[in-house]
């Protein structure tokens, strides 16, 4: 009995939390300040991603499926080689990904290449920030120079350090970003 209040204890919290599709109570007094956030399937969300992309890079002959993709790719090379015990697409790393993605990629990517380079850099943070492991190895995400990819690694996270301590701290933004997200994909 003591053992299973220790292990309940133990419980890591994550970053953007999946919420279970059940209704949580809410003190009458906070309901104006919370909103309740329900369930979005991973797939349901990477296609709004993928949506958002691309529209955003609208220069580009883009297919959403493409993205999500790449996405994909990785997840399940990470999966094969060990680096993480189950996917890592999950409705909470799809919302972060999205939030950096909407700020940090521009309307102006010339070429898929270009679009692909910070899309995965921006999967890199989303995985260094909200995954499991200490460490991910940088590979599968590198597309041209490791130098290069460090320094974008490093401005990014300059650029969006403080929104990724919201999201992950304030509840209200999470689940604002979520809609925002759902609503790119109507």
């Amino acid at each position: 009995m003591a053992d299973n209040a220790l292990k309940k204890s133990r419980k890591r919290r994550h970053c953007c939390p999946d919420l279970p599709a059940k209704r949580r109570l809410i003190d009458p007094s906070q309901s104006s300040q919370r909103r309740l956030v329900l369930y979005t399937p991973s797939s349901e969300l990477l296609r709004c991603l993928g949506l958002f992309l691309r529209r955003r890079c609208y220069k580009l002959d883009l297919s959403p499926t493409q993205v999500i993709g790449w996405l994909k790719n990785i997840d399940n090379y990470l999966l094969i080689m060990g680096y993480q015990p189950v996917s890592f697409l999950s409705s909470g790393s799809v919302v972060f990904l999205y939030m950096l993605c909407r700020d940090l990629i521009s309307p102006e990517a010339d070429t898929v290449e270009q679009l692909q380079v910070s899309l995965l850099t921006c999967y890199f943070i989303t995985h260094c920030y909200t995954g499991n492991e200490n460490g991910y190895p940088e590979t599968p995400f590198l597309l041209g120079s490791r130098k290069a990819f460090w320094d974008r690694c490093l401005s990014y996270i300059s650029i969006m350090s403080s929104k990724m301590m919201q999201i992950n701290s304030d509840r209200q933004i999470y689940s604002e970003t979520l809609a925002e997200l759902k609503a790119v994909g109507r």
